[in-house]
């Protein structure tokens, strides 16, 4: 008889319980190792033959699973659930979330030992930062903050979150408190410059400042200025101090910052614009160019154009440097740049430099770069006058009207309403005119007519323009004439365009005359008189609105005029202009009528003169 193994017993893999050993003698496996080990063979039809041991060790198997679950059905019976979730007992741990940040505040309590203080610093500046707050309670807080940050300012500032906290000190506190901020944080000021948020609290230093500490705050970066400026984040601050704070002198030695080490030396002897250090050192000049080149090649490259100070630097170079290595600097990272700094002093005579000096390629593409800013430029003091500059310089005046004149024309009614979009409808009418435009104005444009790019003629350039815009001027221009009356200076632009217009100016006049015929007390005042004037007065226009006139107004009307000094002279224009039937008709009527009894003015005492002598 083939030996059984007992229940329990270890096999290859751990220990085997009773149904593994069954399965093992139905399968005919191996079940016993060395020489005397026998396969035992399952029996066809019969059940395998198994030891008492293995079947008390199923059974006792058995009853363990079968208490278990009887078990489980008591306890359920006990505390049935109905399917809901029992809530946990007050003894159990808290859920996994708030377990994580009591960790958390653990772990920064120990990393850092200010940690309980910068949390109290923290709830004080969520109460002090609101608007609605009593003034004493947001001066407790201001007190508390102070006392919790007092010998601490320099250590806290490199927190983006702790620096709003400064900030708001320095807004609200007192003198003595923006004091005791200043002194601590000025040895930090060139290295918070250049943070991400410490330059808010340099620039908010420098706001809520008094002179004095201004003063040291300056000196506490002189001779870092350049350095500061060729950074992406400092520069703002450098730029503020330049633009808001400095003075004469101080803004003179951060721009001989960038002429070089040995010109530095001799700042106080020289000034922010580069001719006249050119004529104290004429010999240097070379060398202050390779220094200015090289410092605009890095703004270009690093996006800083935006800032004013990169910006004067900039154009001491475009000024003074060669004009072909200006053409070259004038790249496609340059121009995608100059739509952002058209809008100051020195940025618009940067962009006017690229516009003159750059190739026909060039030009196409800046004028791309202002599509959708055309209206704003036409509005502001320095951008009109970067579109002056393209107006007399670009020779495809196809894509001049495309890209630039019809913007100009969507939006006439924008643009005439401001002072200097009124300049550039005149320069589109009657460029260089020095009766509308200062000498200041015009040389600075005149600078642009010597270069080589630009092959039309000035003159077909302008007509070409002239052509496609007049008629939609005079068009808006008829249809806003009574509101545009109403303004001295829209009054102006409108004898410019009856004195220069290429186009029909008929509907105009005849916009005039409708409103002579609704109220003929107009025609006594001032802008009326202005505008009838130069209508009256011009060679080709005289003719035409003066048969209009005596077509369409009533003859008593007319008559009435000369009651009025300014109605009077419009009467002796109509009448010595004349020549046609419809002319000489009014003067015999005007003979017959009572002029003489009309009030006495200048204008009525020439037109009885004339009417005498005819």
């Amino acid at each position: 008889m083939v030996k059984k193994p007992l229940a329990g017993k270890s096999g290859k893999y751990g220990k085997k319980g009773p149904k593994d050993q069954l399965k093992k003698q139905k399968s005919g496996k191996v079940i016993k190792k060395g020489k005397s080990a026998k396969k035992v063979a399952p029996q066809s039809g019969k059940k395998a033959l198994v030891s008492k041991e293995v079947l008390e060790a199923l059974k006792e198997n058995r009853l363990e699973k079968q208490n278990k679950r009887q078990e489980k059905l008591d306890e359920k019976r006990k505390n049935p659930t109905k399917g809901k979730k029992r809530k946990l007992p007050e003894s159990k741990e808290p859920k996994e979330p708030l377990k994580k940040k009591a960790l958390k505040k653990v772990r920064k309590a120990n990393e850092d030992n200010e940690y309980e203080n910068l949390t109290k610093i923290k709830a004080l500046w969520e109460k002090g930062r609101v608007n609605d707050i009593e003034v004493s309670k947001r001066e407790e807080i201001v007190e508390q903050l102070k006392e919790l940050m007092e010998g601490k300012v320099a250590s806290l500032m490199f927190k983006h979150d702790l620096a709003r906290v400064v900030q708001l000190l320095l807004r609200l506190g007192k003198a003595e408190d923006s004091n005791f901020i200043v002194k601590e944080l000025l040895p930090h000021v060139s290295e918070l410059s250049k943070a991400k948020y410490g330059k808010f609290t340099v620039n908010c230093m420098l706001k809520n400042s008094s002179k004095e500490q201004r003063k040291l705050i300056f000196k506490s970066l002189a001779g870092q200025f350049k350095k500061l400026t060729l950074h992406a984040e400092a520069v703002t601050v450098v730029d503020t101090i330049y633009n808001d704070y400095a003075t004469s002198k101080e803004r003179t030695e951060m721009i001989t910052e960038f002429y070089g080490k040995e010109l530095y030396l001799y700042k106080d002897l020289l000034s922010e614009h580069f001719s006249k250090v050119i004529e104290l050192y004429p010999g240097k000049k070379d060398k202050v160019l390779e220094e200015l080149l090289s410092h605009t090649q890095v703004f270009i490259e690093k996006g800083l154009t935006g800032h004013i100070i990169v910006q004067h630097i900039m154009l001491q170079y475009f000024l003074h440097g060669p004009e072909d290595t200006i053409q070259e600097l004038v790249t496609e990272k340059l121009i995608e740049q100059i739509v952002n700094f058209v809008h100051t002093k020195e940025g618009s005579k940067i962009a006017m430099r690229c516009l003159w000096y750059s190739k026909a390629k060039e030009r196409k593409l800046i004028i791309r770069t202002f599509k959708g800013h055309i209206k704003d430029m036409s509005i502001n003091e320095n951008g009109y006058l970067v579109l002056c500059a393209l107006f007399d310089c670009v020779d495809d005046t196809v894509l001049v009207k495309k890209a630039v004149l019809s913007e100009i024309m969507e939006n006439l009614d924008t643009i005439s309403m401001s002072q200097y979009g009124r300049l550039l409808l005149n320069y589109i009418l009657a460029p260089r005119s020095t009766k509308l435009f200062p000498p200041s104005i015009v040389d600075i444009l005149k600078v642009g007519d010597t270069n080589k790019v630009s092959k039309k003629d000035p003159q077909t350039r302008r007509q070409e323009l002239l052509s496609y815009a007049c008629p939609g001027i005079i068009d808006n221009f008829k249809d806003n004439v009574e509101s545009m009356l109403l303004d001295n200076t829209r009054t102006l632009l409108l004898t410019t365009a009856v004195n220069h217009a290429s186009c029909d100016l008929s509907n105009l006049f005849n916009a005039v005359v409708d409103l002579l015929m609704n109220d003929s007390s107009l025609v006594d005042s001032t802008t009326m008189h202005i505008l009838m004037r130069a209508i009256q007065q011009h060679k080709d226009h005289q003719s035409v609105f003066n048969e209009l006139v005596l077509s369409r107004i009533p003859v008593d009307i007319i008559i009435n005029w000369a009651k009025t000094n300014r109605g009077a002279f419009s009467v002796l224009r109509l009448v010595e202009n004349g020549g046609c039937d419809k002319v000489n008709e009014f003067v015999s009527k005007l003979k017959q009528s009572d002029v003489n009894s009309f009030d006495q003015s200048t204008g009525r005492d020439k037109l009885i003169e004339f009417l005498n002598k005819a």
